[in-house]
């Protein structure tokens, strides 16, 4: 092979990966982002972290007043971490109450530290009361992993998704705040770690 053909075939598998990279850089933001429409389901679930302000436990609300579900699930282990007793399924209780969200219209399910132990706690859930639908609620770059996450550890169930919006996170643009940067490489290494140590792949397969 002569120089000048060497430099041109790198030149191309350098031009390659910058496309690709380009691409990937530009999609994942929306590949993490699977939002649904909101369907009618037999409960609406708020999975547990959400922020101080309470975006899920609201959107929930919103689609609870729209005739979605008549029950509202709140999610979510002890906050060990932030020093607190709670939960944080009891927190976003306490929000959505203070909200106008009827206590006959909630269920508590506290016992998780994380989203694959909120799959198999509200897949029994579900099981124990016969519900055949769900539709989670969560932030929209979380959508991939909690919509797979469920759909692998509760497949008898048929799983929606749905999130507030969020101005600090824009899928065509996420790397250019420090909050998108953070939640999409974050996201992105948990897929990678739910696909290696749970076998729960970012997609379905194919029938």
């Amino acid at each position: 092979m002569t120089i000048k053909r060497c430099v041109i075939t790198v030149g191309v598998f350098l031009l390659g990966g910058l496309l690709a990279f380009l691409f990937i850089t530009l999609r994942i933001g929306y590949f993490l982002d699977a939002t649904q429409p909101p369907a009618q389901v037999d409960a609406i679930i708020v999975l547990g972290g959400e922020g101080s302000s309470f975006p899920r436990t609201q959107h929930a609300l919103v689609l609870h007043g729209a005739g979605r579900a008549p029950l509202v699930v709140f999610s979510g282990g002890t906050l060990r971490d932030a020093g607190l007793a709670c939960s944080s399924a009891q927190l976003s209780q306490e929000a959505a109450l203070h909200l106008g969200l009827p206590a006959s219209a909630i269920v508590l399910a506290p016992e998780a530290q994380s989203t694959y132990d909120e799959a198999v706690n509200l897949g029994a859930l579900a099981q124990e009361k016969g519900w055949q639908s769900l539709l989670l609620v969560t932030d929209r770059f979380h959508i991939r992993r909690a919509l797979r996450t469920f759909q692998a550890l509760a497949p008898d169930v048929v799983i929606t998704v749905s999130a507030p919006h969020d101005p600090r996170y824009d899928p065509s643009h996420w790397w250019t705040t420090e909050a998108g940067l953070v939640s999409v490489v974050t996201e992105v290494l948990k897929l990678g770690f739910y696909w290696t140590n749970y076998g729960i792949p970012p997609w379905r397969w194919a029938a």
